[in-house]
């Protein structure tokens, strides 16, 4: 029996994506796919507790990184859609005088 093997013996496994697949195209699909896969990783009390440490940790700063990239995505859209606004005005005031 290999190290791994032995390592790994009695200790309880979780298989994630039992449930429906979830498409993920946005830093908040990513922050929504990591707070289940968190809320899952918690709730199981079977896991060995160093290794659901060392998961939580890996997940968080995943989960951390897709915050932030979430928020700046929403930054840059309120950007884009106020100089679309300003474009748009601009276009009007040059239509509107003589």
């Amino acid at each position: 029996m290999s190290r791994r093997a032995l390592r790994d013996a009695g200790r309880a496994r979780v298989h994630f994506g039992a449930g429906a697949p979830q498409s993920v195209q946005t830093a908040a699909d990513v922050r929504s796919l990591l707070a289940a896969q968190i809320t899952q990783l918690t709730a199981n009390p079977d896991l060995d507790p160093l290794r659901v440490a060392g998961q939580l940790a890996q997940l968080a700063r995943v989960a951390l990184r897709a915050i932030e990239l979430a928020n700046l995505e929403a930054r840059v859209q309120a950007v884009e859609a106020a100089l679309r606004l300003r474009q748009e005005d601009q276009t009007l005031l040059k239509e509107t005088t003589p």
